[in-house]
């Protein structure tokens, strides 16, 4: 318990403790209970009533000053924990505040994040794990609450708007995440974050594949359909049997993954292959979960015996370095 609260607790304890022995005790006088009672809150409020009955006996006089005196002084125990618990708050909440925009103005090359609800939280973390800096934006308190709880810098605010987005420092921002489960607004946010940084990388997430173009129209350098890769993993595990590493596995523990985009060089030994030839190629360095031609959206493709033409492009799900030794050797 912290002290303003124990405080408190001291005071009304105290409090309550001489009052219940000063009805006591004047019950013990023979007055009767609503009296007792009576006497004592007039007592303790300074209400300037006269006295119930004449406090002839010493004894009674004696009992009506501690009275007076230890439940005052125990009230204003209590009011000074409960204005010290106020003002601390208060305190703490400006110095975050404080803190928190100090941080974000020391911020540069950072990421941002819109949205902190399962795909926002989930790339948090695995942005932290890699040692990249980012800010939460959301316009939930008690989301932006459990992103400070975890430890990142957040704001409560609207991600659409400018001043917010100022506010985290887009101008000096490497990369930003759109990850609201609504694509108007995740291209709301494209649009307005590519308007006032040019050279900002953004990565925004769609619910429907309709929305892919007019993410990319609107500025957004990558987009990501988490239902569409989810439901080819599974139809692949289903399927095909395989090792649902490096995507998710049978313990429930993620690992470390990377999704990169690789291009089919000319005269390689994907070029002219099927997608399923080239899926079995490529499973020892990772999965492909994605295909397109250049310069075109990266779609989950389902046809198996699609061909690969020189320039196509692989969303490539796998390790960093796995990932890096294929590109070396096809290129």
């Amino acid at each position: 318990m912290s002290n303003p609260l124990r405080r408190i607790c001291v005071g009304m304890g105290m409090c309550l403790v001489v009052s219940v022995a000063a009805v006591n005790g004047y019950l013990a006088e023979g007055w009767a209970p609503l009296d007792a009672v009576y006497m004592v809150v007039i007592t303790l409020f300074g209400i300037g009533y006269g006295e119930v009955h004449p406090l002839d006996d010493p004894l009674l006089k004696i009992q009506t000053i501690v009275l007076i005196v230890v439940g005052g002084l125990s009230g204003l125990y209590s009011v000074g924990g409960f204005f010290e618990l106020v003002t601390q708050g208060e305190i703490q909440r400006a110095l975050g505040v404080r803190r928190m925009n100090q941080d974000l103005k020391n911020m540069q090359g950072h990421t941002i994040v819109c949205g902190f609800g399962r795909v926002g939280k989930m790339l948090a973390d695995d942005l932290r794990n890699r040692h990249v800096d980012c800010v939460i934006i959301d316009s939930n308190p008690q989301r932006v609450q459990d992103a400070e709880r975890r430890g990142f810098v957040a704001v409560v605010g609207d991600a659409t708007s400018d001043e917010v987005l100022m506010q985290v420092g887009v101008p000096r921002a490497a990369a930003l995440a759109c990850v609201l489960p609504n694509d108007a607004l995740n291209v709301f946010i494209t649009l307005t974050a590519r308007e006032i940084n040019p050279r900002l990388e953004i990565v925004a997430r769609a619910e429907s594949p309709t929305t892919e173009r007019k993410l990319r129209r609107s500025g957004a350098d990558h987009v990501v359909m988490p239902a569409a890769i989810g439901a080819i993993r599974m139809a692949q595990i289903i399927s095909d049997g395989i090792d649902p590493h490096p995507l998710c596995s049978s313990n429930g523990h993620s690992e470390p993954t990377d999704f990169q985009v690789i291009s089919v060089a000319a005269c390689s030994e994907l070029e002219n292959k099927t997608l399923q030839e080239a899926r079995r190629m490529l499973r020892e360095v990772g999965e492909v979960v994605g295909v397109g031609e250049a310069n075109g959206p990266v779609v989950v493709e389902h046809d198996e015996m699609r061909r690969l033409n020189a320039a196509d492009i692989l969303l490539l799900a796998s390790d960093r370095c796995s990932i890096a030794n294929r590109s070396a050797r096809q290129s």
